[in-house]
C-alpha cells in the first residue's frame, strides 16, 4: 500500500468504544498531543495530571486539521504509554469530551513522525490517515467504531 487512505469517524466514540479506541491509539503510537487556547479556560487539575508526561510544549497557529487566525494555541506533546492512556480514559467518556472548559482539545496521535489519528473537538471531527493494511485492520478491530473511508 503506497497511498494514504483517509477514514473519518461517523459518530462520536463513547463508553467502551472510546476506551478501546484510546487503548489502540496509545499502543500503536509513539506520542500524542492535545492543545489549549489562550482565549479559553481549562481545568488546571487535569493539566497538572498530564504535566509529568509532557515532553515538549510550544505555541503555534497550525496543528492537525487547524489553522487559526486568532492567538496561537499551546501544544502539549507527550509519550503514548500506559499511564497517559489511563489518564485519557479516566478524564473522558467520549472523544469529543476533549473540549473546553473541562479538558484540553484536539487529541492527535503520531507514529514514526506520521500523524495517523487527529481530532478537532469543537467541530466533532476525527479521522485516521492510514499507510498500511496493518493499520487498516487495527482501526477495524475497535468494537462499534463507526468509520467511513473518504475517497
Amino acid at each position: 500500500m503506497n497511498i494514504i487512505e483517509y477514514w473519518d469517524l461517523i459518530t462520536n466514540p463513547t463508553d467502551e468504544t472510546y476506551h478501546s479506541l484510546i487503548k489502540l491509539l496509545c499502543e500503536h503510537s509513539d506520542t500524542f498531543y492535545f492543545i489549549t487556547r489562550k482565549e479559553l479556560s481549562y481545568d488546571q487539575d487535569v493539566l497538572a495530571e498530564f504535566k509529568p508526561h509532557i515532553t515538549e510544549s510550544y505555541q503555534t497557529k497550525e496543528w492537525a486539521n487547524t489553522i487559526t487566525l486568532g492567538p496561537p494555541a499551546t501544544v502539549y506533546l507527550m509519550e503514548a504509554n500506559e499511564q497517559t492512556c489511563k489518564l485519557l480514559q479516566h478524564y473522558a467518556n467520549g472523544l469529543y469530551d476533549w473540549v473546553a472548559p473541562e479538558l484540553p482539545e484536539d487529541l492527535t496521535f503520531i507514529k514514526n513522525s506520521f500523524t495517523w489519528f487527529s481530532s478537532t473537538s469543537h467541530e466533532e471531527f476525527g479521522g485516521f490517515s492510514i499507510r498500511s493494511a496493518y493499520y487498516r485492520r487495527l482501526i477495524h478491530s475497535v468494537p462499534n467504531l463507526k468509520i467511513q473511508r473518504i475517497e
